[in-house]
């Protein structure tokens, strides 16, 4: 009976569940690179992008002209664009000097007028300018000279230039302008008037100095004063320190011998029997010596400030000494100064003035010869 019973299957619900769980526990990330290993590979097996990824470009080597009639048609082609290419060139160069002429052509016709009317007012402006810069000039030189001699302070000159001299330099600039615009005399006539510029702006650099110490003597004589009014208040100083050093003196003298007579008393006190009595005069010899060092201490006092008075005084003699050196330094550059200042003013005057005669000559030769022969 037993025998003749079938087998039951294998595949139970519970097989089933089994597998399942198999399944479940193989890895999600294996599964997944499994599929899109798959898709990838009938992508590339059946898509177009088999052809975009695996196709290879056959490299096509330049075609190479051998033949006659080919060659000659590329050379003709080059010689056409580089026969147009220069032909451009050539346009934009004839408008280019054409634009130049036309420029040319306006320049002369607004400048040739000017320089006319400038030429037709030169002679004009020149003679205002020299009749303005010479006495100046000879004025600042006198100035120079009256200053020297002492009729005139030195400041007087230095006020002077500062109001004129910018205005004898400018007169000069124009002069040289005239000359170069009436063509006076050629290149030669031009330096003699830069050379007489040059010499007016060398009495320029002695007015500066001449100013320079005068303010240097201004400051050595306020610092001379200064210094003696140090002096002045040291020297009182070391006079009542000195009546305070005799009158400590005196003071701790005295207070000496109250000193010697009270420890007389306090011994005398001490042979008594009355405590009271010798305690008093403990007391006062105690009074007595304390008055005897506050008498000393203003003794030393009286003396430290007198020795300092003294070395005050000693030091102000050394810087008076320095002061006056050096105030005599400046005085005679000063002195040198406005003489060497007033000679080059007069030689600036001389060398202006025998350009100024020339121009004149020069006039007149035009005046008397205008044909210019």
């Amino acid at each position: 009976m037993s025998a003749s019973i079938p087998a039951k299957p294998n595949s139970t619900p519970s097989t089933h569940r089994r597998g399942l769980r198999r399944l479940a526990d193989v890895p999600f990330w294996l599964v997944s690179a499994v599929l899109h290993a798959v898709v990838l590979g009938l992508l590339l097996t059946f898509a177009p992008v088999r052809e975009i990824v695996f196709r290879r470009e056959r490299v096509e080597e330049p075609q190479i002209i051998t033949r006659g009639d080919e060659l000659e048609e590329v050379v003709d082609r080059i010689r056409d664009r580089t026969v147009e290419h220069l032909r451009e060139r050539v346009a934009l160069l004839d408008a280019g000097q054409e634009r130049m002429a036309r420029n040319f052509t306006t320049i002369n016709e607004h400048f040739q007028p000017f320089a006319a009317e400038q030429r037709a007012t030169a002679r004009e402006r020149m003679e205002s300018y020299i009749n303005s810069v010479l006495p100046r000039q000879q004025e600042l030189a006198g100035l120079f000279r009256q200053a020297r001699e002492g009729s005139v302070a030195v400041t007087v000159p230095i006020a002077y230039s500062q109001e004129w001299l910018s205005r004898i330099l400018t007169a000069q600039e124009e002069i040289r302008r005239g000359i170069r615009l009436l063509e006076l005399g050629g290149e030669a006539f031009l330096e003699q008037q830069r050379a007489a510029e040059d010499k007016q702006f060398e009495a320029t650099q002695f007015l500066r100095w001449l100013e320079g110490d005068l303010g240097a003597i201004d400051w050595h004589q306020k610092r001379l004063a200064e210094i003696a009014k140090q002096r002045a208040e040291n020297v009182a100083k070391v006079a009542s320190e000195t009546a305070e050093e005799e009158q400590q003196k005196q003071a701790v003298e005295n207070a000496k011998n109250i000193v010697a007579l009270r420890e007389q008393a306090y011994a005398e006190a001490r042979k008594g029997k009355d405590r009271q009595v010798t305690d008093q005069a403990r007391r006062d010899l105690d009074q007595a010596k304390r008055d005897q060092r506050d008498f000393e201490n203003r003794l030393r006092t009286a003396e430290r400030n007198r020795k300092g008075a003294e070395d005050r005084i000693a030091r102000a003699d050394t810087d008076t000494a320095k002061a006056q050196a050096e105030l005599q330094k400046s005085q005679t550059n000063r002195d040198n100064h406005i003489l060497a200042g007033g000679n080059v003013q007069s030689a600036a005057y001389e060398q202006q003035k025998a350009v100024v005669e020339t121009v004149r000559q020069l006039w007149a030769n035009e005046t008397t010869n205008p044909g210019g022969e």
